[in-house]
């Protein structure tokens, strides 16, 4: 498989070139354009049950695209952002709802439940489980940037810039500082990420730019 991201990280567009064998397993209303030698089928992955899961809870499409043949398939995200690969050797990543765009190989797209910790950030009770062995495509608002967390070491992160983080992260959700700075910071609650492992982050947030839409809309 061969792929391209250009045009990054405001508004990236992946292409993907697949052979004989390969296929394409891309989120409904992703793709931008396909050659006429590759076809595309849809339907619910993982059965009644898994598409329903990952609509209801983890706020993904209830089908998914299946591209297969020979050619070109070019792919963007819903928001302008950037698109990141990242290659799946057997591990497993939870990623932010609506950050999944396409993948090649054997890898599975699930939901995890994420306890009370993730309603209170804000970012609701399911993350996308992403595990297996192959490509991984995810998009995000804005730019992406990643970091190697040693083991022990802590990250806050603002949870609307929280894209993706391993397995083996531990992930809480705590107050940015004492009660006046929770209140008045702007900040409120931020994800807390202890290593080792990888977090990958987002420059903007989805939440806080639809909030200052809103509060112009309403003052007019």
């Amino acid at each position: 498989m061969e792929h391209k991201i250009e045009y990054g990280p405001a508004f990236s567009l992946l292409s993907i070139r697949i052979g004989e064998g390969e296929k394409i397993t891309a989120e409904a209303g992703a793709m931008v354009s396909m050659d006429g030698a590759v076809n595309i089928e849809t339907k619910m992955r993982g059965g009644l049950g898994g598409a329903l899961k990952r609509s209801l809870l983890g706020g993904e499409s209830f089908f998914m695209n299946h591209y297969t043949g020979t050619g070109e398939v070019t792919l963007a995200s819903s928001v302008p952002g950037d698109i990141k690969h990242v290659p799946m050797v057997g591990n497993t990543l939870f990623v932010q709802s609506g950050s999944f765009i396409c993948s090649v190989g054997d890898i599975e797209v699930d939901t995890k439940f994420g306890g009370a910790k993730t309603f209170f950030s804000g970012e609701g009770l399911f993350l996308l489980k992403i595990s297996g062995t192959g490509d991984l495509f995810l998009s995000s608002y804005g730019a992406m940037t990643e970091r190697e967390l040693p083991a022990g070491q802590e990250l806050k992160v603002d949870t609307g810039h929280m894209v993706a983080f391993d397995e083996d992260v531990q992930y809480n959700v705590k107050a940015v500082g004492g009660l006046k700075s929770t209140l008045l910071s702007g900040e409120g609650l931020v994800a807390s990420f202890t290593g080792p492992g990888k977090v990958i982050m987002q420059t903007r947030s989805l939440s806080s730019f639809i909030g200052l839409l809103t509060t112009r809309m309403k003052s007019k």
